[in-house]
């Protein structure tokens, strides 16, 4: 008998191991585990969610003056640009834009 018990612990775990990778594969929205058919349900009768509209386009200027960091690398980069003997400076400084 005591061999049937542990055959039978065994198929246990070997079904819960199944379980739980299927679960692994599949995650759940978060949300919590109670309460999962009625949200289902629910996001089913509800109607798809809208587009949201699509980004402006906006110019290269503006563009490159959304990022307040590249805005001031930018504005070293044409100070350096104007003095002589800054050149490897100046190559560092285009490097970080990239």
């Amino acid at each position: 008998m005591a061999e049937y018990d542990l055959r039978r612990m065994q198929e246990e775990a070997v079904l819960r191991a199944r379980e739980m990778q299927s679960r692994a594969r599949f995650p759940h929205p978060p949300g919590g585990g109670q309460g999962r058919g009625k949200a289902a349900a629910s996001e089913k009768s509800s109607p798809p969610p809208k587009e949201p509209p699509p980004p402006k386009e906006e110019g290269a200027l503006a563009a490159l003056f959304q990022d307040k960091e590249r805005t001031v690398i930018l504005a070293l980069v044409l100070l350096l640009s104007q003095e002589e003997g800054h050149e490897d400076l100046l190559f560092a400084l285009l490097f970080l834009l990239l």
